[in-house]
C-alpha cells in the first residue's frame, strides 16, 4: 500500500504544488540573465506573484522595484508551448518504452524460492553502488572491524545530504552565473558533483559486473567457480 498507493499520491501532489507555485510566481523561465539587462524601474505589484516582505519603509502604498519586467514581445507562455512539448516527449518516450518491451523479453530470473538464496544476492542496480559502498567500509583494523552497514550505508550517505542541503547557503558565486553551463566561479561545485558522480559510477559497475559468489571480485574476463547448490 506504501509503494502503490500513499507514495505515488504523494508524488503526484507535490508535482502538482511544485507546478502551481511555479505558475503563480511568474512561469517556468529563468529571468537572471535578462535582468542584468534592464534597468530597474519601480511598477505595481502583480496580482499572481508571491512576494518576500525584505524591509519596511514609509508611506503607506506598496511598490516593486524589479528588473524583470518583461514586455509582451519577450514573454513565452507555458501554456501552450511548454505543456505541447511536454505532451510530446511524454508520448514519443512511453512508445518508444513499449516498443521495446514489445521486441526485448525482460532479464528476469526463476520465480523466488526461499529455500535457495541467490549467490551473490545483490541490490537492484539503482543501489548497487550503495551494496558495493557497504562492502569496502568493512574492514578490521588492529582486531577491531568496522561495521560498514553504518559507514557506508549511513554515514557517508547522510554526509553527501547533508551536503547537498548545505551547498545552497554556502555557493556565494554571483548571479551571472545562472542559466550559464560550466560558468568558472563554480568550478569547485562542478568538481566536486562530478567526482561524486563518477564514484557512484564506478562503485556501480564494479558491484554490477566484477562482484561474483560471496561478493568476491572477479574482473569480468574471468569466469566465476561452480558452488554447489543446496536443496
Amino acid at each position: 500500500v506504501l509503494h502503490c498507493v500513499v507514495l505515488p499520491v504523494a508524488t503526484v501532489s507535490l508535482v502538482a504544488y511544485h507546478m502551481w507555485r511555479i505558475r503563480k510566481d511568474g512561469g517556468l523561465a529563468c529571468v537572471d540573465q535578462f535582468a542584468f539587462e534592464v534597468k530597474k524601474e519601480e511598477t505595481a505589484p502583480s496580482p499572481t506573484k508571491t512576494y518576500t516582505l525584505l524591509g519596511i519603509t514609509k508611506g503607506t502604498e506598496v511598490s516593486v522595484i524589479t528588473s524583470s519586467r518583461m514586455e509582451e514581445e519577450e514573454r513565452v507562455e507555458t501554456s501552450p508551448n511548454l505543456l505541447r512539448r511536454f505532451l510530446w516527449v511524454s508520448g514519443i518516450t512511453l512508445a518508444v518504452t513499449f516498443a521495446l518491451a514489445l521486441v526485448f523479453k525482460m532479464p528476469l530470473e526463476a520465480p523466488a524460492n526461499p529455500a535457495i538464496a541467490p549467490n551473490p544476492a545483490k541490490a537492484p542496480w539503482y543501489f548497487l553502488w550503495l551494496q558495493e559502498l557497504i562492502a569496502d567500509t568493512t574492514f578490521t583494523v588492529f582486531g577491531v572491524t568496522v561495521n560498514g552497514g553504518f559507514v557506508g550505508g549511513v554515514l557517508i550517505p547522510a554526509v553527501l545530504v547533508v551536503i547537498l542541503a548545505l551547498w545552497p547557503f554556502i555557493d556565494k558565486s554571483s548571479p551571472r552565473c545562472n542559466g550559464r553551463w560550466f560558468p568558472r566561479e563554480r568550478w569547485g561545485q562542478n568538481v566536486v558533483f562530478t567526482l561524486i558522480v563518477l564514484t557512484i559510477i564506478v562503485f556501480l559497475l564494479i558491484g554490477a559486473i566484477c562482484r561474483g559468489p560471496n561478493w568476491q571480485f572477479f574482473w569480468p574476463w574471468e569466469e566465476w567457480p561452480e558452488l554447489p547448490v543446496k536443496f
